[in-house]
């Protein structure tokens, strides 16, 4: 006793040397018989580091997929008309001229939005109807509807889904098609800040499309970001699929990225990879983007911006292997 009296000075209290519970008395000491105060401390430890938000799994190499041309890409004439009738809702026009035996198409969407609620429904000339639903029940729980009604069945879908975003994390659950015989696509993944500038994640897939058949995939990922301009990412999808990519901001107005996927899938005999490289520069009233594969395919994109609210975009493709070409330009106006 007399030697613990010598290294702890009688003025300092013992309750201040050990891990506490913030929201009880703060001279209640740690418990080390009680699950709970572990938990506590590790949460304690966490806001202590002040870990950034992750972003959500689906997109982290968000950066990379608005350099590249893979899902903005487009051949025909197309034109988007965009009527803003209010703050909080529009309705949108798409006219799609597509290119050789490639069908017209037409579609009227309307879109409504404020803090908590956003809807999103669409209908092409073939009937087919597209829908969106998003609530924001907090700042952080969020719950979201898409369905699909289509003239083949087989292309129809419902798909529920519940994210919470967390201060350093975020969970994410969704159901495809599910029924009341369990099938379906069932899919949960967490995305958790490990430090300032990575941050690692993992998700699972089942699938059911019959009763007592079932097939599963675990795949993993990780975001290295060590600096404002520069982003490595690395995903895996099961033991078959891995991509990996790396964005840089070049300058103010330029950015680049290369995208690699490995597919070794034995039950299909099938083993290759795919390189895609990009680049996108922004000029005063313009952006321009461009895209090279393995295979020599080279694609661009031109975006000018003739007045505000009015836009005449450009693009074409050649794949120097096959000897296609394709060529495509459009409208895009907003009032």
């Amino acid at each position: 006793m007399n030697q613990a009296q010598e290294i702890l000075p009688a003025e300092v209290p013992l309750s201040t040397l050990l891990p506490v519970n913030k929201e009880e008395d703060p001279t209640v000491p740690f418990q080390y018989w009680n699950p709970y105060s572990y938990v506590k401390a590790i949460n304690h430890h966490r806001e202590r580091l002040s870990l950034p938000k992750p972003g959500q799994f689906d997109q982290l190499s968000k950066e990379t997929k608005s350099t590249l041309l893979s899902d903005i890409f487009f051949d025909g004439a197309r034109a988007d008309l965009t009527k803003i009738l209010s703050p909080n809702f529009q309705v949108m026009h798409s006219f799609q001229l597509g290119q050789g035996a490639a069908p017209s198409s037409f579609n009227f969407a309307a879109v409504f939005a404020n803090e908590k609620t956003l809807m999103h429904g669409g209908m092409d000339t073939e009937g087919n109807l597209q829908s969106r639903f998003h609530y924001n029940w907090t700042n952080a729980f969020t719950t979201k509807m898409q369905a699909q009604v289509h003239k083949d069945p087989n292309r129809s879908m419902l798909q529920a889904e519940a994210e919470y975003d967390g201060s350093d994390y975020i969970v994410n659950a969704k159901a495809v098609n599910p029924s009341i015989d369990s099938t379906g696509i069932f899919m949960a993944n967490y995305l958790q800040s490990i430090t300032k500038k990575l941050s690692v994640g993992t998700e699972i897939m089942i699938q059911k499309p019959f009763p007592g058949v079932q097939e599963s995939v675990l795949s993993f990922a990780a975001r290295y970001t060590p600096n404002p301009e520069s982003v490595w990412v690395a995903q895996t999808q099961g033991a078959n699929i891995f991509t990996a990519s790396y964005w840089k901001k070049i300058s103010p107005k330029c950015d680049a990225c290369a995208e690699i996927q490995i597919v070794n899938i034995d039950s299909q005999n099938r083993r290759d990879a795919t390189v895609n490289a990009g680049a996108k520069y922004e000029f005063a009233t313009a952006t321009y983007r461009a895209q090279i594969d393995n295979n020599f395919k080279v694609s661009m994109l031109l975006e000018e911006k003739i007045a505000p609210g009015f836009s005449f975009l450009l693009s074409g493709e050649m794949d120097h292997l096959k000897g296609e070409n394709k060529f495509g330009f459009g409208l895009q106006l907003e009032s």
